[in-house]
Formats: C-alpha cells, sequence, structure tokens
C-alpha cells in the first residue's frame, strides 16, 4: 500500500521561494507540519486541498494550513510560476499578543472553508511590494540580512492579516468537491479523539462502506485509515509540544495502546516522541 507522509522539513522560521516549473513532474498528496503560502503568479493550475478542488487564477493566493493534506494539478504546457512560504506556527504564535494573532489569516481561511483569495488589484498593493523587497533581500544578503528579512517578513504577514481582516479580500467558494467527502473530512476533523471506524462513519452518512473508501482515496489520495492516522499523529504531536506526556497524548488521540502509537508517530514523523 502506497503511504504518504509528511514534506518539507522546516528548520528555520520562515522561508520563501520563487519558483517556476516548466519541466513536467509528478505532484503527489502530502502535507506539512508547518503553515503554507503561496502567491499564484501564473499557469495551469488546479489546486487540491483536503477534498476541495481550486482553479487558481494569477495572483490568488493560497494558504494550506499545517496537517492539511493537498497537491496541485498542473498543465505543464504553460510556466507554472509562484511565491511559496513555509512559515513555523510557533514563530507566528510569538509574535502574537492578546489584541491580535499572526495565524488569523490561516483561523479566518479555516472559518470561511476557503483555502484561497483574491484581492482586487493585488499588483499595486503593500503586499506586493513587501514581496518583492522580500525577494531582493534574499538574493543580497546584506549586513544584517537576517534580522532585515525577518523584519520585512513579519510587515509582509501583517500585510497580508490586514486584508484578510479589513474584508479586502474575496474568498473563493467556486472550488469543485464531493460534499459527502468534505463532510466526512470534517466529522473525522472532529471527531479524533473518539472512537472511529470505518463501519461507523459509513453508517453516519448512510453509505456503502466500499463506495465511500473508494471515493474518499479518490479524492484525498488518502486511505480512511491512512488519513485518520496521520490527523492523529499531527494532534499528538501538538500536545507532546505543549508539555503533555508522550504515553498520554497517544492514548487521548485515540491509539488503543503505546507501543502502536510510539510505532505510527516514528513510521510518520522520522522520530520518537521523545526527540520532539
Amino acid at each position: 500500500m502506497e503511504e504518504y507522509k509528511k514534506t518539507g522539513y522546516l528548520d528555520y522560521d520562515f522561508k520563501m521561494f520563487h519558483l517556476k516549473d516548466t519541466v513536467e513532474k509528478e505532484y503527489s498528496y502530502h502535507y506539512h507540519d508547518f503553515d503554507k503560502v503561496i502567491i499564484f503568479i501564473g499557469g495551469r493550475v488546479n489546486y487540491m486541498i483536503e477534498g476541495k478542488n481550486y482553479e487558481l487564477n494569477p495572483y490568488d493566493i493560497v494558504f494550506v494550513n499545517r496537517g492539511e493534506i493537498h497537491k496541485p494539478e498542473v498543465d505543464f504546457s504553460v510556466s507554472y510560476e509562484r511565491y511559496v512560504f513555509y512559515i513555523s506556527p510557533e514563530f507566528l504564535e510569538n509574535y502574537g499578543t492578546e489584541d491580535y494573532g499572526l495565524r488569523s489569516c490561516f483561523e479566518k481561511a479555516k472559518r470561511e472553508k476557503s483555502n484561497v483569495i483574491r484581492i482586487s488589484a493585488i499588483r499595486n498593493t503593500k503586499l506586493m511590494q513587501k514581496l518583492r523587497e522580500l525577494e531582493t533581500a534574499f538574493s543580497q544578503k546584506e549586513y544584517a540580512a537576517a534580522l532585515y528579512e525577518r523584519l520585512l517578513f513579519l510587515q509582509f504577514i501583517i500585510d497580508l492579516n490586514r486584508a484578510c481582516l479589513e474584508d479586502k479580500a474575496d474568498y473563493e467558494h467556486s472550488a469543485a468537491y464531493d460534499k459527502k467527502i468534505v463532510d466526512i473530512l470534517e466529522y473525522i476533523n472532529a471527531h479524533l479523539y473518539e472512537e472511529l471506524s470505518i463501519d461507523g462513519i459509513a453508517a453516519a452518512f448512510f453509505l456503502s462502506k466500499y463506495h465511500m473508501m473508494r471515493r474518499f482515496k479518490e479524492e484525498t489520495g488518502y486511505t480512511m485509515h491512512q488519513y485518520i492516522t496521520e490527523k492523529r499523529i499531527l494532534a499528538a504531536r501538538d500536545m507532546i509540544l505543549n508539555g503533555m506526556p508522550a504515553t498520554k497524548a497517544g492514548l487521548e488521540c485515540g491509539f488503543k495502546d503505546y507501543s502502536t502509537f510510539l510505532r505510527a508517530f516514528k513510521n510518520r514523523l522520522n522520530r520518537n516522541p521523545s526527540e520532539l
């Protein structure tokens, strides 16, 4: 059985890439343990995120929360160009206060149930100006470059949050998706800490178990068992990072015993809980 795992390890608070793909390559479903922002510049791309299929327009901004399963489907007859940010959630949380949180743009995307926003006349906004300044700073590496990059990035993420929170952004709600599968995804994520079985989910949605499993794999790239396990591992990881003992975190997240949890954790994250 094919395994889908976490990709793109992040050793810094944030990373920025300006990518142009002109040679055909295969993208597979995957997830990250960090947040991701994509500013799509050009190409013909459909972005698949948690069962939804977004047809991207130039200068769309895509939010991928940590742990969300995603992949692009690309027509390589046209160059696929985009800016990509990998962002540590802890980094954004450390800069937040009671008055504001720098992850608000990600949280609003979840509330809106949309991973894609469109900002009118975005090319003339402060947001794009900061993006260009960031790219220059990353390429030139002048005096105090790391500090300057951090300052520019914080300005960029503040402007991005302002655009989202001040209703300057339109959330894309025309994504194509199988409503039943998206409802099942939401159900699984809402009941991760409870007993979950394939038979029980099928009964809850009045579906044939085998039809449901086949459609789920087609729409997400994961088997239902893989998906539930991945989500539980990520939830347990967050609990451990917040100080909960690994034995308790595994049980809290639905694993029957610690040895099963330990084996799954190491298989998915390539490390033991004690190494976090």
